[in-house]
């Protein structure tokens, strides 16, 4: 005993006109049909749900169409999926037709089809419809980007879900377009009240039919019914031709003026769908787009001193008041005399009245760990401070200690500190 499986809904169960597998994969629904074909919900080899679109059983027995259809069918698979439903594959039933009927598979996209929506819960709010607009309109950039044309863009055929609007059941229109022997029968190639007035009167459709089937779309939505009436597909082709929209209802603003120029008669003055997209969001198509700035990159090499400009100034050292060190360290010694103790030398030990040996290459220059040391200045003794350095000396026992033990150096002849003569 075969279990029902629960349909979605707006999911129509199946006929006994339709086939109950295509493409090897058992059909579960109809989701809906038009003059291109019948599109049904499909269940694949993982128990996943798909969508089957199969082409008029007419077009499969031409062997031109049938390749133009798999041509266009791999184009679709290029176009962006995040606005659209993903093609997952493509091919000919010979169980449902001698040639072959054509198929196309695609992702299917769970959420409430747009018809439905406004058929139960009226006009959307100018926030949401703003949202839907902006979405399908990106929707049909990504389409034309792919060189294709949806051709039979209606409220069915956008699904709203939780991450925005999705467009599907696009990818063959040029396909049928190429084969006059269906075009010239006066079968109509979509769906009537929603194509542009070029391709009632026998054009082509071409991405600006898009646009004027964007109009039509964003007037239904936002005022719950068609821009050009209801009735016969004869009258309401008539109306699309010759009569202006009916746009009463929809709130003034961008949006309106837009929907106003999508629904032009003469497909040159349309915008396009990238346009729309930009007005949508605030900004002129017209308006360059800003440039884009330099971010510097940190280079990964090492800076070498030598690079740098010569003209960059030296830094300058800051003035610092002189110290005991610097006064001690320039009173030239007398010939004969003891060495005062430097800024280097380590303190003499009172205790045995020796002091450490004095290294002479230690007084080349001063330590660079003292702040308070310039090397680059010449120091100047003045009598106040050559008078505290004696006094300071005597105090300590410093110089007792110095004249008696300290041995003489090869540089410096010692000197007494008291025989300084004082400038």
């Amino acid at each position: 005993m075969q279990v029902q499986k629960t349909l979605p809904a707006g999911i129509r169960p199946l006929t006994v006109e339709d086939p109950a597998v295509v493409g090897g994969l058992p059909l579960l629904g109809r989701i809906g049909s038009g003059g291109m074909g019948a599109v049904y919900l499909a269940e694949d080899a993982e128990g996943g749900r798909v969508a089957v679109k199969t082409i008029h059983p007419r077009l499969a027995e031409d062997k031109a169409f049938r390749a133009r259809f798999a041509h266009e069918v791999a184009l679709a698979g290029r176009v962006a999926s995040f606005c659209t439903a993903r093609i997952l594959g493509h091919g000919e039933d010979e169980a449902l037709h001698p040639a072959g009927l054509p198929y196309m598979v695609s992702e299917y996209v769970g959420g409430v089809p747009l018809a439905r929506r406004v058929h139960e819960s009226g006009p959307l709010p100018a926030s949401d419809l703003h949202g839907v607009a902006l979405g399908v309109a990106t929707a049909l950039a990504a389409i034309h980007e792919a060189d294709l044309v949806h051709r039979d863009l209606k409220p069915s055929n956008v699904v709203l879900t939780l991450s925005g609007p999705r467009v599907i059941d696009f990818g063959i229109a040029r396909a049928l377009d190429a084969d006059t022997s269906w075009t010239t029968t006066g079968t109509v190639l979509g769906t009537p009240g929603w194509m542009a007035p070029e391709v009632l009167v026998g054009g082509s459709a071409s991405p600006a039919a898009d646009v004027f089937a964007w109009g039509l779309l964003m007037a239904y939505a936002g005022t719950g019914r068609q821009a050009f009436g209801e009735g016969q597909a004869l009258d309401v082709a008539r109306r699309v031709v010759q009569d202006e929209p009916d746009l009463d209802g929809l709130e003034e603003g961008v949006l309106r003026r837009l929907v106003r120029a999508a629904l032009s008669k003469a497909p040159q003055e349309r915008p396009s769908a990238p346009e729309l997209m930009l007005r949508l969001v605030g900004r002129d198509p017209e308006e360059p787009l800003p440039a884009p700035v330099a971010v510097p990159v940190p280079s990964s090499e090492p800076v070498s001193l030598s690079s740098q400009p010569a003209s960059a100034a030296a830094p300058v050292a800051e003035e610092v008041p002189e110290t005991v060190s610097d006064r001690v360290a320039d009173i030239r010694p007398a010939e004969g005399t003891a060495a005062a103790p430097t800024a280097d030398a380590p303190p003499a030990d009172a205790s045995s009245g020796a002091a450490p040996p004095v290294d002479a290459s230690s007084e080349a220059a001063p330590s660079a760990e003292d702040p308070l040391v310039d090397a680059g200045r010449p120091a100047r003794v003045g009598p106040a401070i050559a008078l505290m350095v004696v006094v300071a000396a005597l105090a300590l026992g410093l110089v007792v200690a110095l004249a008696e033990d300290a041995p003489p150096s090869p540089s410096r002849v010692p000197v007494p500190v008291t025989e300084v003569p004082l400038p």
